[in-house]
């Protein structure tokens, strides 16, 4: 009879499955979207098939996309020509939108040259010196109606070939990374679009990277960071068993719960994944990236998290895994307020609540890379779990929270020590 190790192959059975060979622009599944029509439906602007015909709300916007056409297409000649290099990668066109059912590839491809005009104006109106685009498309449509035109841009099924763009465009690269610095950065230092090889879908995969693009700046890249990052390298992790639950366990510590640990809180860049701690004894360090948060953050992350979540993107969830870790360090107004205090974070909202709201409003639905924060959670685990410096934490928060109790204790130091000096010299006089 034969042994059971001699039956039993010693590889492991590999289910080998293939990577999708297409990539197209997926509809945001019924799970995520219910009671959420308001996030990841357009309410003035429709962009491609998926919602030309669904309201006539949204029709009431067609004849102005036909007159920003003809501005940026010029002459009925260049139109034409335009028209025809679209009609011949049509078939292009419709796998991106997953066959896009119903429509002639002429609609289409009219639809294609018109929503790509609208989305030149758009980008133009952010860039340098289109501030009289911008104001100009206010004056027509009305500012109500662009204040949800900007949400409308971030929606992941109201997106459009990017390529399209490049084809009507002369200066496409400049116009879309004066867009997506503007946006991200909040000024216009970018100099190059944060992708060498394969280019983004659409405009929504474009921001996506911009935000997770790691910028070097001046601080962080001095010779002390170095050290200090140098020395705060993940160590070998020990051979020991590390269970499901431990791995996936996410301790709630907010902001006011870490300064009160001694953990002191900087800002590191504008790479949502470029979130660090440092460490040495008592003096310990968090480095979050900066963040900006207004009335139309929660459609951009809640799309942006629909996006990864997608078939086929092929992302590591950076963008939801951050707002998973800040949803963990920010859990009432004062957390707002430290970060907003040391320049972190920024906002237009009304009050710190309005942010807090914003944050706990963004769905995740519990998931997130879990080795992306893997090590900064477990140093910060080590370091709140360290009772001395816990306890010196708490003895320098509660007794030298204001300059005035440094100098009563340095004043009093002063005094002990006269007292000393005079008290020795009385018992040891000098010949």
């Amino acid at each position: 009879m034969a042994d059971i190790e001699e039956e039993t192959p010693d590889a492991v059975d590999i289910i080998d499955i293939p990577r999708s060979q297409r990539r197209m622009l997926y509809k945001v599944p019924v799970q995520l979207r219910r009671d959420k029509t308001h996030i990841y439906e357009p309410a003035v602007v429709s962009l491609g098939p998926y919602h030309h015909h669904r309201d006539p709300q949204l029709q009431l916007v067609e004849p102005f996309k036909n007159e920003l056409r003809d501005i940026v297409c010029g002459g009925a000649d260049r139109k034409s020509s335009l028209l025809s290099n679209i009609y011949e990668r049509i078939d292009e066109i419709r796998s991106f939108y997953g066959g896009a059912a119903g429509y002639a590839n002429e609609e289409l491809g009219e639809m294609m040259l018109r929503d790509a005009c609208f989305l030149i104006c758009y980008m133009r109106g952010f860039g340098v010196g289109g501030a009289r685009t911008y104001f100009r498309m206010c004056e027509r449509m009305g500012v109500s109606a662009m204040l949800f035109v900007s949400c409308d841009m971030y929606m992941l099924e109201n997106q459009i070939p990017l390529w399209i763009i490049s084809l009507i465009h002369p200066q496409h690269q400049s116009l879309l990374r004066h867009y997506l610095s503007y946006t991200v950065y909040g000024d216009y230092m970018m100099t190059q679009l944060p992708w060498r090889e394969e280019e983004p879908l659409h405009l929504l995969e474009a921001l996506h990277r911009t935000f997770l693009r790691l910028v070097e700046t001046q601080q962080n890249s001095s010779h002390f960071w170095q050290l200090i990052k140098k020395y705060n390298q993940p160590r070998a992790r020990k051979e020991i068993s590390t269970t499901v639950w431990q791995l996936l366990d996410s301790p709630f510590r907010s902001v006011t719960d870490l300064k009160a640990k001694g953990i002191q809180f900087r800002r590191s860049s504008c790479c949502l994944t470029d979130i660090n701690f440092f460490s040495f004894g008592l003096f310990a360090q968090l480095r979050l990236p900066i963040f900006f948060v207004n009335e139309s953050s929660k459609v951009f992350y809640s799309n942006i998290i629909a996006f990864e979540m997608s078939p086929g993107t092929g992302t590591d969830f950076g963008v939801t895994s951050f707002i998973n870790f800040m949803k963990t360090l920010i859990s009432n107004a004062k957390d707002v307020k430290v970060l907003r205090e040391k320049r972190i974070l920024y906002s237009m909202l009304a009050s710190d609540e309005e942010v807090l709201d914003i944050f706990k409003s963004i769905d995740t639905y519990g998931y997130s890379n879990t080795d992306l924060f893997y090590e900064v959670k477990k140093r910060i685990d080590k370091h709140c779990n360290s009772k001395a410096r816990t306890w010196m934490a708490e003895l320098i928060n509660t007794n030298f929270r204001s300059p005035w109790a440094v100098i009563a204790l340095a004043a009093a130091t002063f005094l002990l020590c006269l007292t000393f000096l005079q008290t020795y010299y009385t018992i040891n006089p000098r010949n």
